[in-house]
């Protein structure tokens, strides 16, 4: 892989890892400060934020390049994460620390796309499922290290912020002496006008009229908002439905479950499977065509989801956790590779951010059948989780059909042209 790559995934882990440790360590700091109410606000207007940090970022990376975009962003949150230190430990100000913290999700949020587009810059398309798997599997790990971290040194809240200060500090470092710059010279895209603002917008309509992006993004949005039930509807209906139940009996250990231990085992189980075969799953399949291993992996995907959401039986459960977790692990690489293949050279940074959006979209629908739950039974969301999972299927075969077709006819011009016509 190539240099840049292989710097990427190791911030990449590094930033998902701070993500994932202090984020819930600092909702649950501004409630114990201001209130559960208050703290919500507080949290929405970051997520707000980052939604409009990352289109800002997107624009900044076609026009003044990655390796730029990449620094603004990195230098700023290692100020942002000490100015939060500093607020929480000498200035001892709830506000200075949140303004901080503000700052932080908004830099972070620029960097993302410049990242993401950078990866598909320096990967051939023929290395670009190996390198998709790999980010996969360090992004889970991320999750999962950076999970208990968290929760075991919340108390420890000043340190974990100069941590977090010193890990970006690092992070900066090697994108100043070991990163290059990776944006096409001949990218296509126009000079940037007076009004900044109207050419960012321009550029973002642009990519909206992409028809061959838009089927993918849709797919992978419907795939996403099923993926995040098992935080919200799923951990809800488990909590409430179901029954504690003895899990095994080894004589001298039983070990009774209730839902909330079950939401907890199946969590789990999911994060083992993709941590331990993730990896291996891409040398398996690399002779399967990526419309077999869409087909399979959304397939068992959504069989396990669906059964997730009605089954009362914890080995039942435990069974479908691990169908719906090999399912992903099927079809997310070659999903990401694809997305690579169709977005325009020339706006790779915009098309990354306004991928970006399918996860704000889909932690917003979470809740929305958290909801819907209260009036329908469990077997009506299954159905829906069924019928969401085929139409995202249907969605990326179309896409993986638009691509092929344009490889076949020899088209040198970028797919997200064609689908404009």
């Amino acid at each position: 892989m190539n240099r840049n790559i292989k710097i990427r995934i190791g911030v990449g882990f590094v930033q998902r890892f701070l993500d994932v440790m202090l984020i819930p360590l600092m909702v649950i700091y501004f409630s114990q400060l201001y209130g559960a109410a208050t703290a919500g606000v507080l949290t929405m207007v970051a997520a707000a934020v980052a939604i409009g940090c990352t289109f800002l970022g997107g624009h900044l990376s076609d026009v003044r390049g990655r390796r730029s975009t990449l620094l603004v962003g990195e230098v700023g949150s290692l100020v942002a994460f000490v100015g939060m230190a500093l607020a929480n430990s000498v200035w001892e100000s709830g506000i200075a620390v949140y303004l901080f913290y503000l700052a932080n999700t908004g830099l972070i949020a620029i960097v993302r796309p410049a990242s993401d587009a950078m990866v598909i810059d320096a990967s051939e398309p023929e290395i670009r499922k190996a390198v998709y798997a790999v980010i996969y599997w360090s992004t889970n790990v991320a999750f999962v290290v950076g999970a208990l971290v968290g929760a075991f040194l919340y108390n420890s809240l000043n340190e974990l912020m100069w941590a977090a200060a010193a890990a970006t500090a690092v992070v900066a470092v090697v994108t100043w002496f070991w990163v290059s710059e990776t944006k096409p010279e001949d990218s296509g895209e126009p000079a940037p006008q007076r009004n900044w603002l109207v050419s960012m917008l321009r550029g973002y309509v642009d990519v909206l009229k992409d028809r061959v992006f838009a089927k993918l993004f849709w797919g992978i949005l419907l795939f996403t908002c099923v993926q995040v039930q098992l935080s919200s509807y799923i951990a809800v209906r488990l909590a409430e439905e179901f029954t504690p139940q003895r899990l095994f009996d080894l004589g001298f250990w039983q070990l009774d479950v209730d839902g909330v231990n079950m939401f907890g085992i199946l969590r789990s189980i999911s994060c083992f499977l993709v941590v331990c075969l993730a990896l291996y799953a891409r040398k398996a399949l690399a002779k399967t065509s990526d419309g077999k291993q869409q087909t399979a992996g959304t397939l068992m995907f959504t069989a396990g989801y669906m059964t997730v959401a009605v089954a009362n039986d914890p080995w039942v459960l435990i069974a479908a956790a691990a169908v719906f977790a090999l399912g992903e692990i099927v079809c997310s690489p070659s999903r990401q590779a694809l997305l690579a293949d169709v977005v325009h050279p020339g706006a790779r940074s915009k098309y990354m951010a306004v991928y970006q959006l399918q996860f704000r979209i889909a932690l917003v629908v979470g809740p929305l059948f958290i909801t819907l739950g209260t009036q329908v039974s469990s077997v009506v969301i299954s159905l829906l989780y069924g019928v969401f999972g085929i139409a995202s299927l249907f969605l990326v075969q179309l896409t993986i059909r638009d691509r092929d077709a344009g490889r076949a006819a020899g088209a040198e011009a970028p797919l997200a042209t064609a689908g404009k016509n």
